[in-house]
């Protein structure tokens, strides 16, 4: 288990690098290197204590050992220049030895010798790389796997290959995809795009898991020598980076694996490796096709330059008679109408498809909105079935912003139970499941041209609705946005109201656009009415409805009903059609959509009277929603301060103290500290994920926190945190408080603290702190001491408490609203585009 202490440094070794080397990807390099450096030493120190003899450091290699770099004796510029010449040294560089040139590493095993190959040190000081050194140093380890705990932590810390649309891959949606074609020892097993191996490392683990004896310490006890040293052989993966190579071997290595077979391969241009089949293929391949397209071998049986279909195909190519294979694919594999998709998904379809799961659009946020969807491959299944599930997946267990936070809501699990229930044959119509799933005939989705296989509920190729089907151009007028010149914008209301995107729209979806800028030279027009459709960049997907005729600009696009009694029903079915609109739009980080995709789009068309009515019954679920939203959006805890009560100053009813300093030395077991990083929106701290040190010779009297206690942000280069406040409710959890922040314990006798907690939060008081406004970077005990508050009578203070906690239980009533009512919207849609799943 990653502990805080380790998490701490990894974060320390980032801070000390970043002013050196600000990409991640540097950051991640030199760290790999330094912990692998100083891992190799640590187990030269073990073999020797154990009465064995070093392996890695020996010979001239000796004065290069971590153990020579580290003494306080050794200079800084010395310090750096060592380290550097012992990485190019490991790396397999030659030096002068008794007059002849020799490679002191060549006794190295491969791995080493590769994580090692060409890497240098990207700049030169010696101080900041002392700083360095001296973090990782800190790292101590028994064995690999604590170590792997840090390497894992540094993978998710070093971001994604955006620019190559190669993007890290969550664990939780690895193990679900080795959890459902559940790995076996005996299985061959391939990842031809492996960037840091975690669906080799999440297979290892499967497997061993299954292959445990129950109450057992040692992990796979149950697999035989022979059985271990088959899985260590059976698990390959290759990539084209040569940093994701040496990367993906840390990783391996770092879970037992003495030699992990990964290779500098590019499997869609070099053929060398095309005879090699494997029975199990897991791959999250890279989405970005490079200008112009790639250039494949003349292997590959579609005729393609993007690299998605390429390697896709590749996947069911390479799989054995009898394999499987889970591949994560943008949506536009599963729906875009050009020849080669077609072909592909026909190929796919007719040889190797078992089941298609749509993931939620923000998997992969931060660094793309990009939709994907997960293909589950099993040729031996697929001969014996007639049929393919399709299946929803609306929650990870993360929200879908940016910052990607736990959230209760997790489909992942019954997900897994739908598919294998599946791939066991004991999935029928009397199977029971929250989720979205559809068994769908082969020969229907191959009667369709397009062979669309799109496992959202609205495709009208997975679900056959009773009305008539129409493209959306028969019914609508589509009108693509125009910049005008820039320098005939203003804003003093001159000419024509300009859209340009979501700065003029209004809160929600169907909320209608506000004018903020004119144009004197007017280009396309909106009529007032019209669908207004983001549909360039980050956001892409967005709409409104026009508030007025205007000009669009390029982002955006108008789509109008031709009998404007069709508009509400035309809204409906475009909002309901977002994710495929999306997933069809060019773009690997961010879709743009062009005006042939909106207008190709297929939409059910009841009479008018059926339109009105259920156009008429999500618009009553959507107010709802719109309403919970602009509540939660709006609620802010307010104390309504009486004149009548006495005002005093806070040090008339309050004594204080300022947190304890400690540093790494002081990690271990005896009192949790809270620090600045757990100061977010929460009124009472937050108690998990706190560091932990040794009490020991840091804390004095008072220290340690009560039930009660307030805690301030005292210093921080951010502005915005100093003088947050939170109430301290410890529940026998021993707690402690960081040098950056003071503690504030109330006169119980007359104070009730949560009143306070919420009363100091208020925007009058905080200018108090700020010096009547001004911002500062540091606040004191003197300053909070001379903050007047008010002093009403206790039970005062606890019944204002009573109604602001039922007021947060009525917030989380309205927040329980949003996936019921949404849960409405999509059961009206189900039945409009006839799936009976969604009843």
């Amino acid at each position: 288990m990653l502990t805080s202490d380790t998490k701490r440094r990894i974060d320390a070794c980032r801070d000390v690098l970043v002013g050196k080397l600000p990409q991640p990807s540097n950051q991640v390099e030199l760290i790999t290197i330094a912990l692998i450096y100083k891992f190799m030493d640590d187990l030269d120190d073990e073999s020797v204590n154990l009465g064995g003899k070093r392996s890695f450091f020996i010979g001239p290699l000796t004065d290069y050992r971590w153990r020579a770099l580290m003494p306080q004796t050794v200079s800084a510029d010395e310090r750096m220049n060592r380290f550097a010449r012992g990485i190019e040294l490991l790396g397999g560089a030659d030096m002068e030895v008794n007059g002849k040139r020799v490679a002191p590493g060549a006794h190295l095993p491969v791995l080493f010798r590769d994580i090692f190959r060409n890497a240098f040190l990207k700049f030169r000081d010696g101080r900041i790389l002392t700083m360095f050194l001296t973090e990782v140093n800190g790292f101590a380890y028994s064995h690999s796997e604590e170590l792997g705990n840090a390497f894992e932590y540094l993978l998710q810390v070093s971001g994604a290959q955006g620019e190559n649309g190669q993007f890290r891959t969550p664990r939780h949606i690895i193990d679900f995809m080795v959890a459902c074609l559940d790995p076996q020892p005996d299985d061959k097993i391939l990842d031809p795009a492996c960037g840091t191996g975690g669906f080799l490392v999440s297979a290892y683990r499967h497997i061993l898991g299954h292959h445990t004896s129950p109450g057992s310490t040692i992990p796979g006890d149950r697999l035989t020598h022979a059985q271990r040293q088959k899985v260590y052989g059976n698990l390959t993966g290759y990539d084209v980076d040569d940093q994701m190579v040496k990367l993906s071997k840390v990783n391996l290595f770092l879970h037992d694996f003495p030699d992990p077979a990964i290779h500098i391969y590019d499997t869609l241009t070099n053929d060398a490796r095309w005879n090699e089949k494997a029975d199990l293929i897991l791959a999250n391949p890279p989405f970005m096709t490079p200008k112009g397209g790639v250039t494949p071998h003349t292997k590959f049986r579609i005729a393609a330059k993007k690299a998605e279909v390429l390697f896709t195909d590749y996947i069911a190519e390479h799989l054995t008679s009898d394999g499987r294979g889970g591949v994560i694919v943008p949506n536009g594999i599963v729906a875009t109408t050009q020849n080669a998709y077609i072909k592909l998904r026909r190929f796919l379809v007719e040889d190797s498809l078992v089941a298609v799961v749509s993931l939620p659009a923000g998997v992969f946020k931060p660094y793309s909105g990009v939709k994907t969807s997960i293909l589950l491959l099993n040729k031996k299944l697929a001969r014996q079935t007639k049929e393919i599930l399709f299946l929803k997946i609306n929650a990870d267990g993360f929200d879908l912003g940016d910052k990607r936070n736990p959230i209760e809501a997790n489909d992942l699990p019954e997900a897994e139970r739908v598919a294998k229930a599946w791939f066991n044959g004991k999935l029928n119509d009397d199977f029971d499941s929250p989720l979205v799933w559809r068994l769908v005939e082969k020969t229907e989705l191959l009667s369709n041209r397009s062979v669309n296989i799109s496992a959202d509920p609205t495709n009208s190729n997975v679900a056959t609705s009773s009305f008539p089907v129409v493209r959306l151009d028969e019914i609508t007028e589509v009108v693509m946005g125009q910049s005008p010149p820039g320098d005939t914008y203003n804003e003093k209301g001159e000419g024509t109201p300009l859209i340009n995107g979501p700065v003029e729209f209004g809160p929600y979806p169907f909320s209608k656009t506000i004018v903020r800028q004119h144009t004197t030279a007017p280009t396309k027009l909106c009529e007032e009415g019209d669908l207004i459709l983001c549909v360039r960049g980050a956001t892409a997907g967005r709409m409104n409805i026009a508030g007025f005729r205007a000009c669009i600009g390029r982002g955006v696009a108008a789509i109008r009903a031709k009998e404007r009694k069709q508009q509400a029903w035309v809204n409906q079915m475009i909002r309901a059609k977002r994710d495929e609109i999306l997933a069809l739009g060019t773009g690997s980080t961010f879709p743009n959509v062009s005006r042939e995709l909106i207008a190709s789009l297929e939409i059910p068309l009841p009479p008018l009277e059926e339109q009105q009515r259920i156009v008429a019954e999500i618009d009553g679920y959507q107010q709802v929603l719109d309403g919970a939203r602009q509540i939660l959006a709006s609620y802010i805890p307010r104390v309504v301060v009486s004149s009548d009560w006495t005002t005093i100053e806070v040090g008339e009813v309050a004594e204080f103290k300022n947190g304890v300093n400690y540093s790494k030395e002081s990690a271990g077991k005896g009192i949790k500290v809270l620090g600045v990083r757990h100061f977010q929106s929460h009124v009472v701290a937050p108690l998990d994920d706190l560091d932990e040190i040794t009490p020991d010779g840091i804390l004095s009297e008072g220290h340690v926190l009560e039930d009660g206690d307030l805690i301030f942000v005292r210093s921080n280069g951010s502005k915005e945190l100093v003088g947050r406040c939170l109430l301290v409710q410890p529940n026998g959890i021993r707690v402690t408080h960081s040098a950056f922040t003071i503690r504030m314990r109330l006169d119980r006798n007359r104070c009730e603290p949560k009143f306070y907690a919420f009363l100091l939060r208020l925007s009058e008081f905080r200018a108090q702190m700020m010096g009547g406004g001004a911002n500062i970077n540091n606040l004191s005990q003197d300053i909070l001491k001379a903050i007047e508050i008010p002093l009403p009578p206790l039970e005062e203070q606890r019944r204002i408490v009573a109604e602001l906690d039922a007021e947060a239980a009525q917030m989380e009533a309205v927040r329980s609203l949003l996936p019921h009512f949404e849960a409405k919207i999509q059961r009206v849609l189900g039945r409009v585009w006839g799936n009976g799943q969604l009843e």
